[in-house]
């Protein structure tokens, strides 16, 4: 009996030990996992951390209390416009210590309209009703270490957030150094959702952290914050009620040259990425255009390259359901030479098309052009193309989360004053 004992407890102690080391290895699994990712977005912000010393206002020996309340309002907000990140034409909500100051400091500034809510308020102001979605240019928050669910803050900032709106989160951090820096930022960037950090820098004790919320659906195209002086939309505004209606199948176009003068323009540039000509019903002949033909697709080269006025411009990216880049483990990845650089669009768009130039674009609505599309709003090139066609394919175009329909596709287009046509042709 003795024996059977001692066997049976052995097992027991055995069974035991394997069981705490199991759950040993499955918490070490877990903190492996959590530092990887972690790590992964410190890695992400690292270019920007680099910069932490180089904010205007930070100064050597610089104490708290000559940074505190409107003061460090105004240092905020200067270092913002200073790297052209801001605008103040717009609305602007304050959250957290201080409203009143913050926002009489953001009103002297220029804000139009400014609004305050506290850390209790924004906690709960989705439910209330209290700020509408999409609703604020800027917003400045100093309770991120204050509210008990942090990441409800966030999401709360993110939400009234205009599309291209700049959020602002002061943390307090310890020492005056990249790590502290690092260690203060990162929390705010794993609870982002919709939106990237642009600046990281530090004042005093305070660390400043600045993000911009992304685009997330087409539907928000008329919400994106576009520069002030948007060339294209201030021109096509009064032309807008003109356009043709949105249709399954479109026979009338109204086409812009019908109602603004294009002669004075310096050039007449047309970009075609892959979708095919310019139409014989448009009123300007296809040969008065610097033709630009844009596609991953070398074939088209000989397709084009005779043709008096038209330049073929190699875009490996716009490869359909190959828009966020090849797995490390593909074959493709594996194939790719290591010497070619990613195609930059949006930069060569600035370098080929000049203000004063007539620019029309034609492309389509897959996943790949519409990450282009995404690219010409953030980043304000929008406001160099005069008019616009997108072939767009009911059941086979706008099917990702980014856009539900072609209606809603063009509806957000058009609402955010581009003079954009459904094109029939492929």
């Amino acid at each position: 009996m003795d024996f059977k004992a001692l066997k049976l407890q052995m097992i027991r102690g055995a069974l035991a030990r394997r069981i705490i080391l199991a759950c040993l290895c499955f918490v070490l699994a877990m903190f492996i996992v959590s530092f990887t990712r972690i790590a992964g977005k410190i890695r992400t912000n690292e270019p920007v951390l680099m910069n932490f010393d180089q904010c205007w206002f930070n100064r050597p020996r610089m104490k708290v209390s000559n940074v505190c309340h409107e003061n460090l309002t105004f240092s905020v907000v200067k270092e913002l416009t200073d790297r052209q990140m801001l605008r103040l034409d717009g609305r602007a909500l304050c959250v957290g210590d201080n409203l009143y100051s913050d926002a009489l400091s953001l009103r002297e500034l220029g804000f139009m309209e400014t609004f305050r809510a506290n850390q209790n308020t924004i906690m709960r102001f989705e439910h209330d009703v209290e700020f509408e979605t999409n609703y604020f240019d800027f917003v400045l928050s100093r309770t991120f270490g204050k509210v008990p669910i942090p990441a409800r803050l966030v999401l709360e900032i993110e939400r009234v957030l205009r599309p291209g709106g700049i959020g602002v989160m002061i943390v307090d951090f310890d020492t005056f150094n990249i790590g502290s820096l690092v260690r203060s930022a990162t929390p705010v960037s794993l609870l982002l959702r919709s939106s990237n950090i642009l600046h990281v820098c530090g004042i005093g004790s305070f660390a400043l952290i600045v993000f911009k919320k992304n685009l997330s659906n087409v539907v928000y195209f008329e919400n994106f914050r576009l520069p002030k002086e948007c060339p294209s939309v201030l021109r096509n505004k009064p032309f807008m009620q003109h356009i043709e209606p949105l249709m399954e199948y479109q026979d009338l176009v109204s086409y812009l040259p019908n109602f603004v003068n294009v002669s004075s323009r310096n050039k007449l540039i047309y970009i075609n990425m892959g979708t095919g000509e310019m139409g014989p019903s448009y009123p300007i002949h296809p040969q008065a255009f610097n033709v630009y033909v844009v596609d991953h697709n070398v074939s088209a080269l000989s397709a084009h390259v005779k043709k008096p006025g038209v330049t073929f411009v190699y875009h490996p990216g716009l490869v359909e359901g190959d828009n966020f880049g090849h797995s490390v483990n593909s074959a493709k990845y594996m194939e790719a030479p290591l010497h070619e650089k990613r195609f930059e669009f949006i930069k060569w768009l600035k370098e080929t098309a000049k203000d004063g130039d007539f620019v029309v674009l034609k492309m389509n609505a897959g996943e790949t052009h519409l990450k282009v599309l995404f690219e010409l709003f953030e980043s304000g090139v929008i406001c160099h193309v005069d008019e616009m066609f997108v072939h767009c394919s009911e059941g086979v175009d706008c099917r990702n989360s980014r856009c539900h329909d072609c209606l809603s596709l063009f509806k957000g287009l058009r609402n955010a004053g581009v003079f954009v046509h459904r094109s029939l042709q492929d």
